[in-house]
């Protein structure tokens, strides 16, 4: 696969090969979901340690798909939308998951999807535009990472009500600010602006 600063290099040809190991990180990421879910209701609503240890894997290849990548020259124009996509349905699937069974407000629900559409539209305006898929932002990333907290405490300690007040708004503010540099972003490269 080609690397991340040879993507815009005329005369170099990706590979065909689709199976990286970021990607297959990226790929389980999203198929542990389901095992998840049915691992927290088969235990009446309370976490265990086969949850936890999902949890662990979950988070070690969000952070581990982009850097094998990088590591094991695999970057590749499928890896630098597929880690965000898997983001992005982890984060759909988990929050409609605690504002089904009542954790969450349908408020903040509602925010958080409404980001992750305007993203991936955006994404996908940018790749009709400019032919390639720019990668995510520091923000993006800090925005899940803080929703993903979130969504730990309500599972794992719902009686912090204290940390899980200073994290719903933390996650609020986020959003928010990520949101704004995705679309000034967005909007300078249509504008003709080099991105990766």
């Amino acid at each position: 696969m080609e690397t991340a600063d040879k993507i815009d290099t005329p005369g170099v040809k990706p590979l065909n090969q689709v199976w990286t190991v970021g990607n297959f990180l990226s790929v389980s990421r999203i198929l542990a979901l389901p095992i998840l879910i049915w691992l927290h209701q088969a235990n009446n609503f309370q976490p265990n340690l086969e949850m936890k240890l999902i949890i662990v894997y979950m988070v070690l290849s969000d952070f581990l798909d982009g850097f094998a990548s990088r590591a094991l020259n695999q970057v590749s124009e499928m890896g630098k939308w597929l880690d965000p996509v898997a983001d992005k349905v982890c984060a759909a699937v988990l929050f409609t998951y605690v504002w089904y069974i009542d954790l969450m407000p349908s408020w903040l629900f509602a925010i958080i999807l409404l980001r992750d559409v305007f993203i991936l539209v955006g994404s996908l305006i940018i790749k009709k535009k400019r032919g390639k898929v720019a990668m995510s932002v520091m923000a993006g990333k800090i925005a899940v990472n803080v929703l993903a907290l979130y969504w730990l405490v309500l599972v794992f300690l719902p009686e912090m009500t204290q940390l899980i007040l200073i994290l719903k708004y933390s996650s609020v503010f986020m959003l928010v600010l990520s949101s704004y540099i995705y679309l000034r972003r967005m909007i300078d490269i249509l504008n003709g602006a080099s991105y990766k």
